[in-house]
């Protein structure tokens, strides 16, 4: 089974099964064309035997000498034609099927070449079985002369030329299998080079843990079709450094927020069990025990917040709703806050509907505003656009703030990210934007900041239009 997941042996397998394919297939075609190169070359010596036969007889029939030229030609053959049954014949034979010519080759053994059923001016050919039991290519062409239809038959062995045929197959049967070995062999070698790069890096992967996650693989001498792993691999790694440096950073960032009102709590409780005190005292310090757990609860619920709006778990109600209608109700809720700090609210713009979940929206500019507020200069003005452009709906939150320095502005909305002036002027946990930029993302729109030091910062939101 192991085997079968490799690709080192599945590469050797189909490479192993296609060569098998390729080697049988040319052994075959070979032994083939060599079988029609070999029979065509006997064929054509039997045709000019015959023909040299056929030329002679025209002429010993012209000076009427035939009857007496055939018996003087049984006799004077010589070479293979004059040795018994030597595999090299020829006969001729007339009309009434009388043998009147024969090779010395076949008259010393007393032997005879089949005659042909129906005789042709067209060369016959076929392979027989001979007088000495081998194989033999006989062909038969009649003749015309007068008086009469001669037959001349030319036959050769292909003993030889079958040797030759079995030695070349032998050779084949032999030289394929050998290279087929060889060549698997060898395929095997250059598999285990090739994917020695991946072990390698396999290596390299399984040393990469949670301590060294800057690590990364390197990119000299990797081949080309290996580069796209790699590059993933070192991408994923970028990620997953950094989310180890924000999961880091957010349990520090909790922790330090969670101190503070542990820390009161403990303090409290220490001080006030230190002796013995009046009933308004203890009245006092559950009051602080009560704010301080109050925090620590809002605390949690905003982190179970992101959590859930980051989450595959969070639904949206989604329904027809009006953004202007929705910055009234959220300008109403903030007012009071605003006035009280003598910041001014201004909102411009028209009725722009889409499809969205009117509470988390509510929710989204609710700390857009307060944030606007409540990092306002005194006396200062939050100005609010509501307006649609290009199939997205647009709001603008503009205050003269303290805004928020250029290498900032991308942080702004991590979890427990605080400005560092923000600090000491007001309480928070740091994830307001953090949810408010879950939601907008949710709603498949995204946010944008424009801010310049001491002069203020603009919240842009945008909303895509439509069901």
């Amino acid at each position: 089974m192991s085997a079968i997941k490799s690709i080192k042996y599945r590469l050797i397998f189909w490479f192993l099964s296609v060569s098998s394919v390729i080697f049988t297939g040319l052994g075959i075609f070979l032994y083939y064309e060599l079988r029609e190169i070999v029979i065509g070359s006997v064929d054509r010596h039997i045709e000019t035997e015959i023909q040299l036969l056929a030329s002679w007889l025209r002429e010993e029939v012209e000076h009427g000498h035939l009857e007496m030229e055939v018996v003087e030609l049984s006799k004077a053959a010589v070479g293979e034609y004059a040795v018994s049954l030597s595999g090299h014949y020829y006969q001729i034979v007339s009309s009434s099927g009388k043998v009147i010519a024969r090779s010395p080759s076949l008259s010393i053994a007393n032997a005879y070449l089949p005659l042909e059923d129906n005789l042709s001016q067209t060369p016959r050919i076929k392979t027989i079985t001979g007088p000495e039991k081998g194989l033999l290519r006989l062909m038969s062409q009649s003749f015309k002369v007068p008086n009469d239809t001669i037959t001349i038959q030319a036959a050769d062995t292909l003993q030889e030329h079958y040797q030759l045929l079995n030695s070349f197959r032998n050779t084949i049967l032999i030289v394929f299998p050998l290279t087929f070995i060889l060549s698997g062999i060898v395929i095997l070698i250059m598999t285990d080079l090739s994917l020695r790069t991946l072990k390698i890096l396999s290596k390299k992967m399984g040393r990469i843990t949670a301590k060294n996650l800057n690590e990364r693989l390197e990119q000299q001498n990797v081949d080309s079709e290996l580069m796209p792993l790699v590059d993933s691999f070192n991408t994923m790694l970028g990620r997953l450094e950094e989310s180890f440096n924000r999961q880091g950073l957010f349990l520090s960032d909790a922790s330090h927020e969670l101190r503070i009102p542990t820390a009161v709590i403990k303090t409290s409780c220490d001080v006030t069990l230190g002796r013995e005190r009046a009933a308004k005292e203890y009245e006092d310090t559950l009051r602080t025990i009560a704010g301080m757990a109050n925090r620590i609860t809002d605390i949690i619920n905003r982190i179970l917040e992101v959590s859930r709006l980051e989450g595959s778990t969070f639904l949206l109600k989604l329904s027809d709703v009006d953004l202007m209608d929705i910055m009234q109700d959220v300008v109403r809720l903030i007012e009071p806050f605003a006035l009280s700090r003598g910041i001014t609210i201004k909102l411009n713009g028209s009725s722009v509907n889409i499809n969205a979940d009117r509470e988390r929206l509510i929710e989204v500019f609710t700390n857009i505003l307060d944030n606007a507020v409540k990092y306002n200069k005194p006396n200062g003005r939050v100005d609010i656009e509501v307006s649609k452009w290009d199939g997205e709906a647009i709001v603008e939150v503009a205050d003269t703030g303290m805004g928020i320095p250029d290498n900032e502005k991308e942080r702004i909305f991590d979890r427990f990210y605080r400005l560092d002036a923000s600090r000491n002027m007001t309480a928070g946990s740091g994830l307001g934007l953090s949810i408010v930029q879950a939601i907008v993302k949710a709603h498949g729109g995204r946010i944008e900041v424009e801010s310049e030091v001491n002069k203020g910062s603009c919240f842009i939101v945008y909303l895509p239009m439509g069901s």
